[in-house]
């Protein structure tokens, strides 16, 4: 979690509150204040005390990934609202069956709407969040390719018509 509140620790662990309450303070985590929240936290204090090693991937994530299974935290620490929409109705859904959010550069800069077609990853919706994640989302599109083992991507639909040559082209370029 690197940094979460009591209901994070608890909801990441399958715990209830109050276990959590009955270990934290034997825990080894120390309180720490984020701004913009407004519950306690905890922290590894060796994750405090190093800074970051720049270990940020560009990747689709699982909407079943830690990083992002609990909701409230996902918008609080990255302002992403999401939501599986495998199970709401077709006209309802806003960005796909199975939408993956794309982690670049520590940040959720998209979604991607997978598919597969024979050996070709088929990108059937796509959602960026500006020009800046057009490269981004590119090249999550081509290892999620290699992930299930397809030579080509093909992007159906992208929220954003204008960003839909962009990030083609990147395609065709990353694929060359």
């Amino acid at each position: 979690l690197g940094v979460g509140t009591r209901a994070d620790i608890a909801d990441y662990h399958r715990l209830k509150g109050e276990q959590v309450d009955a270990v934290i303070a034997d825990s080894g985590l120390v309180p720490v204040t984020v701004e913009g929240w407004s519950k306690p936290a905890w922290a590894d204090p060796q994750a405090l005390a190093t800074p970051p090693r720049g270990r940020h991937r560009t990747t689709l994530l699982s909407p079943f990934d830690s990083l992002i299974w609990e909701r409230a935290r996902t918008e609080r620490i990255f302002g992403f609202t999401h939501r599986l929409e495998a199970y709401v109705p077709k006209p309802k859904r806003i960005y796909g069956y199975f939408a993956m959010p794309v982690l670049a550069g520590g940040r959720l800069v998209g979604r991607v709407d997978p598919a597969r077609e024979g050996h070709t990853l088929v990108a059937r919706q796509v959602t960026l969040a500006g020009r800046a994640a057009v490269p981004q989302v590119a090249q999550a599109l081509v290892e999620a390719a290699g992930w299930v083992n397809c030579a080509d991507v093909r992007v159906e639909r992208v929220d954003a018509p204008e960003l839909r040559e962009p990030l083609t082209a990147e395609l065709a370029r990353l694929l060359g």
